[in-house]
This record gives C-alpha cells, sequence and structure tokens, in this order.
C-alpha cells in the first residue's frame, strides 16, 4: 500500500507540474480512474495479453516509437525502474511501429519491457495521444492513476528513490 500511494503522490506532482508546462493532456484527463483498455494484443513473444495481465500489479505503461527522440533518452531511466523493481511490477511498452521494425530496433538497443505493437493504433485513437513518450500508472485493478510525459532525470531520481524504499 506505501509503495501505491508514493507512486501516485509522484505521479500527481509531476503530472500537475507538466499541466503547467507547453504540453498539456486536456483529453488524457478524463481517462484518469478509467479501465486501461487493452484487449486481444500480442506481446513480443507471441502470447495474447489483455487487461486481465494487468491486474493484481501496479503496472507501467509507456507509449513510445522508435524514431522519437525523447522516448529513446528516457530508455536508460525505464530500463534502471525495471530492473529495481524486479517482478514486482509490469513494464509494458507499446509502440505503433511494426513488429518487424521494433524487434530490429530491439537488435540494437535494450528496452526491457514487455513489448506490444498497436499497428492499427485503437489504443492511440482511444487516448487521442498527440506525442510519444507518454507513461501511464494502472493500479492493481488495471485502472488508469496517473499520466505523465517523458521519464527525465528529476523524475527518475523520484521514482528511483520510491522504488528503493519500497521494495
Amino acid at each position: 500500500m506505501k509503495t501505491i500511494t508514493l507512486l501516485l503522490i509522484f505521479f500527481s506532482m509531476t503530472f500537475n507540474a507538466q499541466k503547467r508546462q507547453f504540453w498539456t493532456y486536456p483529453d488524457l484527463e478524463n481517462k484518469i480512474g478509467n479501465h486501461f483498455p487493452i484487449e486481444n494484443y500480442k506481446n513480443s513473444e507471441g502470447k495474447n495479453f489483455n487487461s486481465n495481465d494487468l491486474k493484481g500489479k501496479i503496472s507501467f505503461i509507456n507509449f513510445w516509437s522508435t524514431h522519437c527522440e525523447p522516448c529513446l533518452e528516457e530508455l536508460p531511466y525505464l530500463n534502471k525502474l525495471k530492473e529495481l523493481s524486479g517482478e514486482k511490477v509490469n513494464f509494458i511498452a507499446i509502440t505503433y511501429d511494426s513488429k518487424e521494425k521494433v524487434d530490429q530496433f530491439l537488435t540494437k538497443k535494450t528496452f526491457n519491457f514487455q513489448h506490444i505493437t498497436d499497428s492499427g493504433q485503437e489504443l492511440k485513437s482511444y487516448f487521442t495521444l498527440l506525442r510519444n513518450p507518454m507513461t501511464f500508472m494502472v493500479d492493481k485493478n488495471g485502472n488508469i492513476q496517473e499520466i505523465t510525459g517523458t521519464i527525465e532525470k528529476t523524475k527518475f531520481d523520484i521514482l528511483q528513490k520510491i522504488v528503493k524504499e519500497s521494495f
């Protein structure tokens, strides 16, 4: 419970600070509290993946693309968070790139998340995402709790401290 509370406080702080900056997410604010609508996808291993796979653990769901510079810049931070959390948190990366393009990318770069390709862009349309990266924090019941943009050094330092204290 302490972990969830600390993560919610962190995301709330960063989300509220970002709303005052250039990028705002007015179309996403109404998604907070909603069930994360991921149904009938295949993960990078070819296994079925849906919202039931989110239940029971906190999930970080990161929208990214292989050609997005801020996405590439946050990869080391995301990989480190996954390493610190182990199997206690789901880390899922969703992209609109083709599976082939993602597989090729992953031969050159390390991104240790479970990967899902949304090449039909259903999730992008649902969330009206206009930019990448975007990270959603989903609670143990599969409900969206917070949404933030790029995980940069400042956010990483706060998250790293929370993860170390919680796990």
